[in-house]
């Protein structure tokens, strides 16, 4: 007789919860919101618009979000303990998302007031993230 299979983690939850408490360093610095989508096909920049009720004229880059969440953990040596405190929480952020999510995506929309949605799929090939907002001027 077999023991149960473990149930898996609640990967949504495990991500949110290593991005509590977060801001994202802007112009004005934002938290970060679980995103989900139960949809089964990609998630293209012309499907996110809708599904956030933008204009299809929108511009959304699409990028790896890696480099991003490597430079939101990179220790300067000017850091001080708060800082380094910060980049470490960044950094195991990074690191729960790259363990959890496959395709790790950024999708930066808009121009100024940047929708950012870092998104990949999970072991059961649910799409699913964090959100959050930058402003650039």
């Amino acid at each position: 007789m077999h023991a149960p299979e473990p149930a898996p983690p609640d990967t949504l939850a495990t991500i949110t919860a290593a991005a509590d408490g977060l801001l994202m360093p802007s112009e004005s610095d934002y938290p970060f919101e679980p995103f989900s989508w139960s949809g089964t096909e990609p998630l293209t920049p012309e499907l996110l618009l809708t599904l956030l009720g933008l204009p299809l004229d929108t511009p959304v880059e699409v990028r790896d979000a890696l480099p991003l969440l490597d430079q939101l953990a990179a220790v300067q040596e000017w850091f001080g303990a708060y800082e380094q405190f910060i980049a470490a929480r960044f950094a195991t952020l990074r690191d729960t998302m790259a363990a959890h999510l496959t395709d790790l995506t950024l999708y930066r929309i808009g121009t100024i007031r940047i929708t950012l949605i870092f998104a990949g799929r999970d072991h059961t090939g649910a799409t699913m993230g964090l959100r959050t907002l930058a402003i650039e001027t």
